[in-house]
């Protein structure tokens, strides 16, 4: 995102940050009028890795190989150069344009590939679709909106919007995964509004957790914020539904939840009593500790056909692993697989 004018130019990612945190949005409207100061940027592999760099890096390979021509536009900023050389690249119909540079109406974006299809356009007999390289298993919204976003740029350039749009996947062989433009349209319009209504109006957002925390630049200072506020996402275990039911209560921190009075004298509206004594229970261990300045844990009365006490019988030679694969290493991700072989020597196990 940044300011121009009395507007922002903003981008594929800036829409994406929108939709996955308000907050982030927010932090970066902040940067770009010039009232806050953007985190520095670490060069962490997993995270390389989770942005798709590697995989994206391997599918442009795959294309090289399959004998396609490949044009790649150097750069990551969508500088008028950039622009001016992926629009040239259209226009003389390359097979395909890594890191292709778009701009229209105060949006750009850098699409990872644009590749041509025999269909007809202001370019000739041919026009591009994008194609993002993403990690994930499943496509998510954020990807649809990017993939929107570089079909109406790509609008621009070559008169139509482009039919389909696609998701590489690891472990696809790199088989894209195709959806169609016009199905996903009308959200991706209505987010767009949301967004652009966003930057023209006052709000006040709050660093509320989610799963995009763990690849945001953002992550240590939205997390020191919730330390300093002592927020009652920090107890373990708790949920959305009971962090608002307990803030509408009076208990918005999780000092004030460690010392809430049992028995309770009021009924949830959603989800049990015992529920909401267990998160207060644990907001007590958990204050406990830090005002100790040492681990603290009590240890739960057994319950028989609950966790362990499901396991059957110890019998002689039973072995008991627990190991992670690593599903982001490689375009097919790493398992393991692990045997035990024992043979009987006079009756022994060896």
């Amino acid at each position: 995102m940044r300011k121009v004018g009395q507007g922002f130019e903003v981008s594929a990612s800036d829409l994406v940050g929108y939709l996955y945190c308000r907050h982030l949005s927010a932090l970066d409207r902040a940067v770009a009028e010039g009232t806050l100061k953007r985190p520095p940027i670490t060069d962490d592999p997993f995270l390389k890795i989770l942005w798709g760099l590697i995989h994206e890096e391997s599918y442009v390979q795959h294309l090289t190989k399959s004998g396609l021509e490949v044009v790649k536009i150097e750069g990551v900023a969508v500088t008028d150069a950039a622009v001016a050389e992926t629009v040239a690249a259209m226009k003389s119909g390359v097979q395909v344009i890594a890191q292709g540079a778009l701009s229209y109406g105060g949006w750009v974006g850098r699409a990872d590939i644009l590749r041509r299809v025999e269909a007809p356009s202001a370019l000739g007999s041919w026009s591009y679709e994008p194609v993002d390289t993403k990690v994930a298993r499943e496509t998510k919204a954020g990807t649809v909106l990017q993939l929107c976003l570089y079909s109406e740029l790509i609008k621009e350039v070559q008169g139509v919007a482009p039919e389909h749009m696609s998701v590489v996947v690891p472990w696809s062989d790199f088989e894209p995964h195709q959806y169609r433009f016009v199905d996903y349209a009308a959200y991706f319009r209505r987010v767009r509004q949301g967004f652009l209504q966003s930057l023209t109006s006052a709000q006040t957002t709050y660093p509320d957790p989610n799963e995009h925390c763990e690849v945001c630049r953002w992550r240590s200072i939205c997390d020191q914020r919730r330390r300093e506020d002592d927020h009652l996402c920090l107890v373990a275990g708790i949920s959305k539904l009971q962090i608002k039911e307990l803030t509408g209560r009076g208990f918005s921190t999780m000092k004030a939840l460690s010392v809430m009075p049992l028995p309770l004298d009021w009924k949830p509206e959603r989800g049990s009593v015992a529920a909401y004594v267990r998160v207060r229970e644990q907001a007590r261990i958990q204050v406990e500790a830090r005002e100790a300045g040492e681990p603290r844990f009590e240890l739960l009365p057994v319950e028989l056909g609950f966790g362990l006490t499901r396991l059957p019988k110890p019998s002689e030679g039973d072995i008991f692993l627990d190991l992670e694969g690593d599903p982001f290493a490689g375009e097919h991700g790493l398992e393991f697989l692990f045997g035990y072989l024992f043979t009987e020597n006079n009756g022994e196990l060896t």
